[in-house]
């Protein structure tokens, strides 16, 4: 379980320019979009998710900031939506990834085309918080 852990962390190290991060007192929301196809096969296979070049993951973190800035991640509520610059538009479908020990994910499958800009429009509710809405584009390449 801790192959998906270091798997993330690796994205989220060669694209730390693409990362979101939204902030409210005692939360901080990390979104970190990455091709499907940086997770291995059996990554993939355990949490069913398709590695593709035509699919990004798009990937949430919600840290318990009150606890430091590297506290643990919390469970939340998530929905939302993409849409791309034509105005198609693809529902956002969280999996929670719960490894433990702080270390909870939330990962939703998006279809892409080609290069494009995509839209995103979500709403996030932490744990015994108020929900958060958060829009923000992002530019997605096909390896």
């Amino acid at each position: 379980m801790r192959w998906i852990t270091v798997c993330l962390l690796w994205c989220m190290a060669l694209a730390a320019y693409a990362t979101e991060i939204v902030t409210a007192p005692g939360i901080e929301i990390r979104i970190q979009p990455f091709p499907s196809t940086f997770l291995t096969p059996e990554i993939a296979r355990q949490y069913q998710l398709e590695r593709s070049r035509r699919q990004t993951l798009i990937n949430v973190v919600v840290v318990d900031t009150s606890k430091g800035p590297s506290g643990p991640a919390i469970p939340a509520q998530m929905s939302g939506f993409v849409r791309n610059l034509i105005g198609q538009t693809q529902p956002l479908n969280f999996q929670e990834i719960n490894e433990g020990e702080g270390a909870i994910y939330y990962l939703a499958p998006v279809r892409v085309a080609s290069e494009e800009t995509l839209r995103f429009t979500m709403t996030i509710t932490p744990r015994d918080t108020a929900p958060l809405d958060i829009q923000f584009e992002h530019r997605v390449y096909v390896d």
